[in-house]
C-alpha cells in the first residue's frame, strides 16, 4: 500500500471517529453543572451555590437534557437579569458539563434614603439587600430632603444621560467607589452622610470625629492631606482631640478642636 492511501485512509478513520463521538455527545444527557462566581471580595451577596439553585429553579429540567438541546443563551439571560450580576458566560465541556461563570456587581455602601435601604454597587446600580448575607460595608444616608423616589432600587448613577438623578446617593457613590478603589482610606470609616447643605461627611470607625470632605472633587488630594495630617497630627494627639476636620477647601485642612 503506498503511503500517501495509507495516510487519507488514516485521516478518513480519525475523521469518522470524531463526528462519531460529536454526534454521540451532542445526544447525550447534560453530566453535571459548575458554577464559578467573582469576585471573591464581594461573596456577601452570592455564591456558587446560589448560581446553581437559580439556574435550576427556572430551568428544573435542565440536568435530565439532551447536550444538543441545552439553551446557553437563555440559561445566560437568567442570570443577568439577576440584579447582583453584572456578566455570565456559559460553555459546555467535552464531557457533557455545563461550565457557568457570574461575574457579580460590587456592592460599596449601604444606603439609608427615604425610608428604603439598598446596596449601591461600584458600577453605580441599586440593588435590594441580600436575604440570605449581611455586607459589612460602609454605611451612607442623608439630611438633604429630595423629591420622592418611586422605585429607588432601580436607579442607575452611572447613567450620565439622566439629568434627574438624585444627588445624595450620586454623591455617595463616587465618593464610596473611590474608598473601595483605596481601601487604605476606606478601612478607616463605617458611615458616610449627606449634610442639609449637600456636603459629604465621613465618621471613622474610632473616635467621634467627622471628616467634611465637601464634594468628590480632587478626591485623592483631599485625602492624602488627611493622611498626612492623621500621621502628623492626631497620632500624636490623639482621636478625641478634634471634633470636625473640613477638607472642603482647596490644599487645606481645617480641623475644629473640642
Amino acid at each position: 500500500m503506498r503511503p500517501s492511501l495509507k495516510h487519507i485512509i488514516i485521516i478518513v478513520l480519525l475523521a469518522a471517529i470524531v463526528i462519531t463521538f460529536h454526534i454521540v455527545r451532542r445526544n447525550a444527557t447534560m453530566r453535571g453543572l459548575e458554577c464559578t462566581v467573582t469576585p471573591d471580595r464581594s461573596s456577601c451577596l452570592l455564591s456558587s451555590h446560589d448560581v446553581d439553585s437559580l439556574i435550576l429553579m427556572n430551568h428544573p429540567n435542565l440536568l435530565k437534557t439532551d447536550i444538543k438541546k441545552v439553551d446557553k443563551k437563555a440559561i445566560v439571560n437568567t442570570l443577568e437579569a439577576h440584579p447582583y450580576i453584572l456578566h455570565a458566560d456559559a460553555r459546555m465541556t467535552t464531557g457533557g458539563k455545563l461550565v457557568v461563570n457570574v461575574q457579580q456587581h460590587i456592592p460599596v455602601v449601604r444606603m439609608f434614603y427615604q425610608g428604603n435601604e439598598f446596596y449601591i454597587s461600584r458600577e453605580g446600580t441599586c440593588m435590594p439587600l441580600s436575604a440570605k448575607r449581611y455586607c459589612h460595608l460602609l454605611v451612607g444616608s442623608t439630611m438633604s430632603e429630595e423629591p420622592l423616589l418611586a422605585h429607588p432600587t432601580k436607579l442607575n448613577l452611572a447613567d450620565t444621560s439622566n439629568h434627574r438623578q438624585p444627588q445624595s446617593p450620586l454623591k455617595i457613590w463616587k465618593l464610596a467607589s473611590f474608598l473601595y478603589d483605596n481601601p487604605k482610606y476606606g478601612d478607616v470609616f463605617d458611615q458616610v452622610y449627606v449634610g442639609d447643605k449637600g456636603d459629604l461627611f465621613l465618621v471613622p470607625k474610632l473616635g467621634s470625629i467627622t471628616v467634611n470632605i465637601g464634594d468628590t472633587t480632587m478626591l485623592q488630594r483631599k485625602f492624602t492631606n488627611l493622611w498626612a495630617f492623621f500621621d502628623q497630627g492626631i497620632s500624636q494627639v490623639g482621636w478625641d482631640t478634634y471634633s470636625a476636620i473640613s477638607l472642603k477647601y482647596k490644599g487645606q485642612v481645617v480641623c475644629t478642636k473640642k
